[in-house]
């Protein structure tokens, strides 16, 4: 990166927020990346993509939900965390269409959680996501 370029967006991910409750995705066994961990739905941006754009295709694959009619007003940014240069926003979401399931071969599960116990479990995939967890309400 060049002195003066900003890193770019190049993660997103998901709390997908219902009834007081976050849902973690418990990553399948085969991941290279947190195995066996608890996560949040999400992925590349890949390029041409706004990290927004990212965030819904990666729901659609990992959950099967899709974005409501007003998206803009569906998910906020949550937080932002740098990694290598570039990274990684979490975006929190309050409205979408379906019933998250788990498809493609990213989560062995989904599930629903209250933060506080979310924040306590000694499997989840980062450090910055158990603090991440206990701050919401």
């Amino acid at each position: 990166m060049s002195p003066g370029t900003a890193p770019r967006i190049a993660w997103v991910g998901a709390l997908l927020l219902r009834d007081g409750q976050v849902l973690l995705g418990l990553r399948a066994l085969h991941k290279t990346l947190a195995p066996g961990r608890w996560d949040l739905p999400g992925g590349h941006v890949e390029p041409g993509e706004t990290p927004e754009q990212a965030l819904w295709r990666e729901l659609a694959e990992e959950t099967g939900v899709a974005a409501p009619a007003d998206p803009a007003a569906a998910a906020s940014i949550a937080a932002e965390f740098a990694f290598d240069g570039a990274i990684l926003r979490l975006y929190a979401v309050r409205d979408w269409v379906g019933e998250p399931r788990p498809l493609g071969d990213e989560h062995q599960r989904l599930q629903w959680f209250e933060p506080a116990r979310a924040a306590a479990l000694p499997d989840l995939s980062h450090p910055r996501l158990a603090a991440l967890l206990r701050r919401l309400r």
